[in-house]
């Protein structure tokens, strides 16, 4: 009990947290705010709350998880660019392409040669 006690005080561990439940919500489309709350057991106010007070948003843990999963699955799979579009929550492999090159500065192709 002590060990849920300080799990749930300790702030430190949300972002990694929202980042995750980000990750594997992906799939079915871009997860919104009281999606994300409602898995971690709280309103989607209290997370924004929680996330303000570390200096976060939820805006910028969405985009990182798409990156870092855009990543991981260029570098560590075979699937094609459409599918890794759509597994990181685009409709469309254009606007993968442009959020992929904003992020890193190169296509997805362009990384996956480079890996």
């Amino acid at each position: 009990m002590e060990q849920e006690l300080r799990d749930l005080s300790d702030e430190s561990g949300l972002g990694k947290r929202v980042r995750i439940q980000v990750s594997q919500a992906l799939s079915e489309g871009v997860p919104t705010v009281t999606e994300i709350a409602l898995r971690l057991g709280m309103s989607g106010r209290t997370l924004q709350r929680r996330l303000a007070d570390q200096s976060l948003s939820f805006k910028a843990l969405v985009d990182e998880s798409r990156r870092e999963l855009a990543e991981r699955l260029l570098k560590e799979t075979d699937y094609a660019l459409n599918e890794i579009a759509f597994l990181t929550g685009f409709s469309e492999q254009s606007a993968f392409n442009r959020a992929f090159k904003r992020w890193g500065g190169q296509t997805p192709r362009s990384y996956r040669l480079g890996s």
